[in-house]
């Protein structure tokens, strides 16, 4: 509280709110990143979408269905791979995250990146008051 009662003091209070703000962000978007679907292909959503994946793809007479070998969808969407610890496929799937707890794909990739950005200036403004600030 030393260092927070001398910039009270000197009336600067803007830096110690602005690093307060940022933690309190990264806290927010680590739980909204881990708690987010992302992306996770539903049986019925399949089923209903193809007609629409037909119209906009055109078939070709050689052309096969990709389908799930380990959770057994009829039809796997384009780009879409199975997560092994979520057991669930994923829509543009990107990676499983041991630090949040849940896969990387199309509905939270943005989220993610900004989630990163902010971890590492809250890091990085951590470690600059570590080491200059005394």
């Amino acid at each position: 509280f030393a260092d927070l009662r001398k910039c009270e003091e000197r009336g600067e209070l803007l830096l110690p709110i602005l690093f307060f703000l940022l933690v309190v962000m990264s806290v927010l978007l680590y739980f909204a990143v881990s708690l987010m679907d992302p992306g996770f292909v539903l049986d019925d959503t399949v089923k209903g979408s193809n007609e629409e994946m037909e119209s906009m793809i055109p078939q070709s007479s050689t052309s096969r269905l990709r389908r799930c070998g380990y959770c057994l969808l009829q039809q796997q969407p384009m780009r879409a791979k199975h997560c092994q610890t979520c057991k669930r496929c994923v829509r543009r799937f990107d990676h499983h995250c041991p630090w949040i707890e849940n896969c990387v794909g199309e509905r939270n990739h943005r989220w993610f990146i900004v989630y990163l950005l902010v971890q590492l200036l809250a890091l990085l403004w951590a470690l600059h008051i570590a080491l200059y600030v005394r």
